[in-house]
């Protein structure tokens, strides 16, 4: 099965072909009907099918030998530069593929049910499908240019999705948005490709992480790491880089899961673990994932504790835990940072499609504060919501406990308290802020006049599996000594995990954990669902907190200060310039021989002897022009 891994990303490349133009551009999705969804859906679980038998012929192999690289066909010779199309499967991409086809395959079956009245259903599939090929084609590839090429792919297709609907305001500014940000760290990212290649003559992952990664400097090292990371930056939505994420939920809710769980943001986390041995090679690059991981995840907390808008407060949630994942990676925890990785596309996956049936049973109603008791109407989805948002208030034994408990102690037990303290801080306000919208929208009283109505069974279906999938990840993969069975299978590419001995035993250590996860869930019963604090009165009393809190400590509003508006100046003052000088110009050109060609009708009047008078005229000025010269 090792040679047919380039069927993983063919499947859904299939879909998306068949479902936009075949038999006719932007008419296929329309005339297979729901069965656009079906095969979409069907084409990605069959790659979810293949990419679990390629990790059983890896596990049949020792360790040492779990990589195998499939050369489909030369792709670029130029001069010193050769690049093959080329898919390599090891422990990590393997990790990565089984998240992107099953939970991608789980989202595509809630979406035929989430999206079976929209009138452009099968372009919807074809993006999707689309999307789920470019994300393979970021983590199968076995060189820089081809992952970039997936990387960009992935850019693509989160425009056309968060802007899918189109007709809407918010969403084509939104998918705008989304793709200008992520731009600027692609760009960066782009440099730090070239740099490799100037340096080492290879951007293969074999050669660049293999004996020439000895021959790059230190500050070779440090500038093409930084270029990577801020690529990631920009795709995983870490500061400064994470304007979009939030504005990217206008876009139908099976794309947020699919960007949030199973695809775009995770993108950086698997860069930066996969480029690892570039990253050590330079303690200044470390240091910074290190840095922006932990500074965002805190954040990201608290702009996601002052958000209304249900799936916006998750956007949040999703920025706060990719930040632990980058934390994670400075601190050379890689297997921690996959491990919560994987975790995370379960419950998050889970939280976002339960956020979905909530707007579909309130007719695309995203505020909280018009929510509240809706586990009476919707007892069911209230049963998802609780599970995943205690799974990411790290509650055991859900599988968020044993993800960001492994990340939180390992800041402990490698000598850095201040970065346990803050992590610790981060893990408390992660419960108190998915709490919240677990008692805001299903706990307390009813608070929005309109009945709502439970999903239908084709939504619920997949959202069963995540469930269970929240509830017993953590016990499969983590549930062992030395981080777990996944870090066991990830240590031939990562290395083995190296840590310290705390001043604080291990149980001590969970302990703070859980009781830090129980205390904030309490927390934020008290205050949203107690009916004991008058939290909607918190705007009017703290005015100022709430503001910040509320537009996230006015970022957007600093970059429109900072570059927004002079670029807009910037551009008034070319328009002056291009209408008043380049096309004044222009125009005073045509004026003038507007005006000449206005004389020609006073010469030219059609007598005889005015034309026998000028050639004779010009007959005379020749005679005497060669006189001169004689």
């Amino acid at each position: 099965m090792l040679d047919l891994i380039w069927l993983i990303p063919a499947l859904p490349l299939a879909g998306a072909v068949v479902n936009l133009f075949f038999p006719g551009p932007a008419r296929a999705g329309r005339r297979l009907g729901k069965a656009a969804g079906w095969l979409a859906t069907a084409l990605v679980a069959l790659g979810f099918v293949l990419a679990v038998a390629v990790l059983l012929d890896l596990l049949s192999l020792p360790a040492e030998e779990r990589v195998h690289v499939a050369n489909l066909f030369d792709w670029i010779s130029v001069g010193t530069l050769s690049v093959d199309v080329a898919l390599r499967a090891d422990p990590l991409s393997i990790t990565m593929a089984l998240v992107v086809t099953g939970v991608g395959s789980l989202i595509h079956l809630y979406a035929v049910g989430y999206m079976e009245h929209d009138p452009r259903f099968g372009t919807f599939f074809a993006y999707l499908n689309l999307f789920v090929f470019f994300m393979l084609m970021l983590v199968l590839a076995d060189n820089y240019l081809l992952l970039y090429l997936g990387w960009e792919g992935v850019g693509l297709c989160s425009y056309l999705l968060i802007g899918f609907w189109y007709e809407r305001p918010l969403a084509s500014s939104a998918a705008k948005k989304a793709f200008v940000t992520t731009r600027i760290g692609d760009a960066a990212m782009l440099l730090g490709i070239v740099l490799i290649w100037l340096h080492l003559g290879t951007l293969d992952f074999g050669a660049v992480f293999g004996e020439r990664a000895s021959d790059l400097t230190q500050g070779a090292a440090t500038a093409i790491s930084l270029l990577l990371l801020a690529g990631a930056i920009g795709k995983s939505a870490q500061l400064p880089l994470h304007v979009w994420l939030p504005d990217a939920m206008e876009g139908p809710t099976p794309v947020s899961a699919l960007i949030h769980a199973a695809t775009m943001v995770t993108a950086g986390v698997y860069l930066v673990v996969r480029s690892h041995v570039l990253f050590e090679l330079s303690g200044t690059a470390l240091t910074v994932v290190l840095v922006v991981g932990l500074v965002s995840a805190l954040y990201a907390a608290l702009a996601s504790i002052g958000q209304f808008d249900l799936k916006r407060a998750l956007a949040y949630s999703t920025m706060s835990q990719i930040g632990f994942m980058f934390f994670a990676a400075g601190m050379r925890f890689y297997t921690g940072a996959m491990l919560l990785l994987v975790c995370h596309a379960f419950y998050k996956a889970l939280l976002f499609l339960t956020a979905g049936n909530v707007l579909h049973g309130l007719h695309d109603e995203t505020d909280m504060r018009r929510m509240g008791g809706l586990r009476e109407q919707m007892p069911v989805s209230a049963t998802w919501f609780a599970i995943g948002a205690l799974s990411l208030a790290g509650i055991p034994p859900l599988a968020g406990f044993f993800a960001k408990d492994q990340i939180v102690g390992f800041a402990a037990t490698s000598h850095r308290e201040l970065a346990w303290v803050l992590a610790s801080i981060g893990a408390f306000l992660s419960a108190l802020y998915i709490a919240r919208p677990l008692f805001l929208t299903f706990f307390g009283r009813r608070r929005g006049e309109e009945r709502a109505h439970e999903a239908p069974g084709l939504m619920q279906a997949p959202l069963a599996v995540l469930a269970f999938l929240t509830v017993a990840g953590g016990l499969v993969l983590g549930l062992t000594a030395e981080g777990g069975r996944l870090a066991a299978f990830l240590e031939p590419v990562v290395g083995p995990i190296e840590h310290g001995e705390a001043a604080l035993s291990e149980g001590a250590l969970v302990a703070i954990s859980v009781v830090l996860a129980v205390a904030a869930v309490a927390v934020a019963f008290w205050i949203w669902a107690s009916g004991r604090v008058d939290w909607e009165a918190f705007p009017e009393r703290q005015p100022e907190l709430a503001g910040w809190l509320a537009n996230a400590f006015y970022v957007n509003a600093l970059y429109g200060w900072l570059v927004q508006h002079p670029g807009k100046g910037f551009g008034r003052a070319l328009t002056v310039v291009d209408q008043r000088v380049i096309d004044g110009a222009v125009n005073e050109v045509g004026d003038e021989v507007v005006d000449a060609s206005g004389v020609a009708p006073r010469i030219q009047r059609g007598f005889v002897r005015s034309y026998a008078l000028a050639f004779l005229l010009g007959a005379v000025a020749l005679l005497l022009f060669l006189g001169l010269r004689a």
